[in-house]
């Protein structure tokens, strides 16, 4: 018998032990017509598709743990594995998960429909609203509410009263920022996202021995004079820093104001302004209560900011 022979008698046994195997562990496979026998669990596939049987019985919108892979599935309502997929389960409370390509539920950060997702390490449910991922020598990142997707540049948040705010994220990574920092929007500002919660401060506020005051409704940090709703007065705030030099005189009137009127128990500081229009020609809108000029009648909502 020569080499060639040997060969070639090694090759033909060894594939007639792997047939025969076969048989006994992939039998479901061999005969796509009459389907598995009826004690079989496990994956059959039928027309490019796999099933999960169990004793026989396709699984049916249902989540399976498959200990052969240790990966979880899900398989949709005609039995089929669901690939590239997010589906909503009752499970854990009621999650969203995803399923990759091979049909594997997703777990981590995961990239997909053009931006970054993060799902639970241990159960799989996609994340939403803040939380802290490990990437990038760890961070704080806001995936949005409803879809998920993970937020960058300016971001209004309001999912609940703790984090709702403006926030700002790295365009890049996606990184919540904090401290001082120049915006473009409303016209471009300074503005402070606070350094332990990330959130726009607005307001009167102090830090590392000093007070700043930032604008109630847009953020805009203070340079020079301002009015101090918190203080009831006028102050100062240095122009290049923003730090609270002292009190300030209440500002000359604008350019041809309007007759002064008595108080009428207004506390307007007797300065009266005809109506919003002429507020906001002195450049003073929006007014806080307290503030001279202020007046009930131009504030239509009564919340205490009138002009807004």
């Amino acid at each position: 018998m020569n080499h060639r022979h040997i060969v070639r008698t090694v090759i033909a046994a060894g594939l007639s032990i792997v047939s025969l195997l076969g048989m006994s562990v992939s039998s479901a496979y061999a005969d796509s017509e009459s389907g598995p026998s009826a004690d079989y669990t496990g994956w059959y596939q039928m027309n490019g598709q796999n099933y999960w049987y169990e004793h026989g019985s396709p699984a049916r919108s249902k989540e399976i743990y498959d200990p052969g892979s240790n990966a979880w599935y899900w398989l949709d309502a005609d039995g089929t594995m669901a690939r590239n997929k997010d589906v909503y389960l009752p499970s854990s409370g009621g999650k969203w998960v995803r399923y990759d390509e091979n049909g594997h539920m997703r777990k981590g950060e995961d990239y997909r429909y053009g931006g970054w997702y993060y799902f639970d390490p241990i159960t799989g449910a996609m994340a939403k609203g803040m939380r802290f991922v490990p990437s990038n020598d760890g961070k704080w990142v806001y995936y949005d509410w409803i879809t998920g997707k993970m937020a960058h540049g300016e971001q209004y948040v309001d999912y609940d009263a703790e984090h709702t705010g403006w926030y700002l994220f790295d365009v890049n990574t996606g990184a919540m920022f904090h401290g001082d920092t120049y915006v473009p929007s409303s016209g471009g500002k300074w503005v402070r996202y606070d350094r332990y919660t990330g959130k726009m401060v607005k307001g009167l506020q102090a830090q590392d021995g000093a007070w700043y005051y930032f604008d109630q409704a847009t953020g805009a940090m203070a340079h020079g004079n301002a009015w101090v709703p918190e203080w009831n007065k006028w102050a100062h705030f240095d122009e290049v820093t923003g730090r609270y030099t002292g009190d300030a005189s209440q500002p000359s009137p604008a350019p041809n104001p309007e007759p002064s009127q008595p108080d009428s128990g207004n506390n307007n500081g007797g300065v009266y302004y005809k109506n919003c229009a002429a507020v906001r020609a002195a450049g003073k809108a929006p007014l806080y209560r307290g503030q001279p000029g202020y007046r009930p009648e131009l504030d239509r909502d009564n919340d205490g900011i009138a002009c807004e």
